[in-house]
């Protein structure tokens, strides 16, 4: 038999951790899930913005969906490194279920109202803080440490692919059927990924922290600010996810007010979006090496900035779709690359905190930036909202490769040049 031709043996290199049954069950549970993720984030977007016709309504929406995230991120990385993630993930999908289905069944009873959109998304929003650093946390305890960054990427990826689909599906349901039917299949969704998580075992569970509880949130909290690498990505993506919210949290404004189009637009613009993030997952997938990701969050974070300047005097849906192509491109290598060297740095046992102050830079920042966006749109319109915010991301990354090369943190080449290797991830 003949040996496997190169592109073979890029492509088992490239999804080696799918080797791990656990991880493989784990992975292809979360088709649907992460699916029906964009499929909800639209409707929620696309029923508020049609109940209220209000930019300011939108940015309060997006407090009540991520500032749990923000608020809560030290306790909820601290809990996660406590308990045993598996169950606590399955706790956490059995109440998001029930949730979801309230949400559905007032959508299309057309029972619901602002209030009570208000009332609910904030529930889902502390459920989501909870379960973004344990899903993160839970891959390490999947797959051997030499796989865990292609695990990360894998799962990026696969959440970016989703995008493809999701956003379409979700936008054209919400327009042809009601929104409380996109709500239905986000918690069909859900049902797959509970019954992985009941019988799954994993493979080699981290150590629990054992001290003081507020203790234990205090040396997660020192480790981010003495670690000068870790405290410098957490500072750029919360910068970058503050001044990105016009383009996601604002996409029923983008679509209706700047093109003069509907719901399945902003489906669309977040479909190519995928494009370009499956474009990123892809190349960081196949080449997975640490010294090359650390260049990836200042990069991306200015071509961001660039980005959304030319969304803001952007007034053609051409432009701005072909536009959405690198934005996705941009978040994705960010964001992963991001992600992935914090988890290689973060100490045995502290990975749920990490995770959790990740998560606070990432989401927790995004309803502060809505609600500043929803305000200055009111005053100075959206164009405008955008080439602040991309001006402000641009500047920001310029700032951080100045800083990196003052304070270049540890080598990475040395610590770990091959993704292959057994080191640690």
């Amino acid at each position: 038999m003949s040996a496997p031709s190169p592109a073979i043996q890029r492509w088992r290199h490239a999804s080696r951790a799918l080797n791990e049954p656990a991880y493989r069950r784990y992975f292809l549970a979360q088709v649907p899930l992460v699916i029906g993720t964009w499929i909800h984030s639209i409707a929620l977007g696309w029923l508020m913005w049609r109940l209220s016709a209000s930019p300011m309504m939108l940015g309060v929406l997006a407090l009540c969906d991520l500032g749990p995230t923000l608020l809560l991120g030290p306790i909820t990385g601290t809990l996660v490194d406590r308990v045993d993630r598996r169950r606590l993930l399955l706790g956490l999908i059995c109440i998001n279920f029930v949730l979801i289905c309230t949400l559905a069944a007032l959508a299309i009873t057309d029972s619901i109202t602002v209030l009570a959109m208000l009332i609910l998304t904030p529930s889902i929003g502390i459920i989501a803080a909870f379960e973004s650093p344990a899903r993160q946390a839970l891959v390490a305890e999947l797959v051997a440490p030499a796989d865990l960054r292609n695990a990360l990427a894998l799962n990026s990826l696969l959440f970016n692919t989703a995008r493809l689909i999701g956003p379409a599906i979700g936008g054209l349901v919400a327009a042809w059927a009601g929104e409380g039917w996109a709500f239905v299949l986000k918690a069909l969704a859900l049902l797959p990924a509970a019954y992985v998580l009941a019988t799954m075992r994993l493979r080699a569970p981290e150590p629990r922290s054992r001290g003081r509880f507020f203790e234990d949130m205090r040396a997660g909290l020192g480790f981010a600010r003495s670690h000068v690498e870790v405290a410098r990505i957490l500072i750029l993506v919360g910068i970058c996810s503050l001044t990105s919210v016009p383009y996601f949290s604002f996409l029923p404004v983008l679509a209706d007010d700047m093109l003069g189009a509907d719901a399945s637009l902003a489906g669309l613009l977040m479909s190519v979006t995928g494009i370009g993030s499956m474009a990123a997952g892809l190349m960081l997938t196949f080449g997975d090496r640490l010294n090359a990701m650390a260049l990836w969050p200042v990069a991306s974070a200015f071509l961001l900035g660039v980005l959304l300047i030319g969304m803001g005097l952007s007034t053609s849906v051409t432009l701005t779709t072909a536009l959405a192509l690198p934005m996705g491109f941009a978040i994705l290598s960010q964001n992963l690359a991001s992600n992935t060297l914090l988890q290689h740095f973060a100490p045995p046992g502290y990975r749920g905190r990490v995770m959790a102050l990740y998560a606070m830079m990432m989401l927790g920042t995004v309803p502060v930036g809505s609600l500043i966006a929803g305000a200055l749109a009111a005053r100075i319109g959206m164009p405008s909202v955008f080439i602040l915010g991309g001006a402000l991301c641009a500047a920001t990354a310029l700032a951080a490769a100045w800083h990196r090369r003052r304070y270049p943190g540890p080598d990475l080449m040395a610590a770990d040049p091959d993704p292959s290797s057994a080191s640690r991830a």
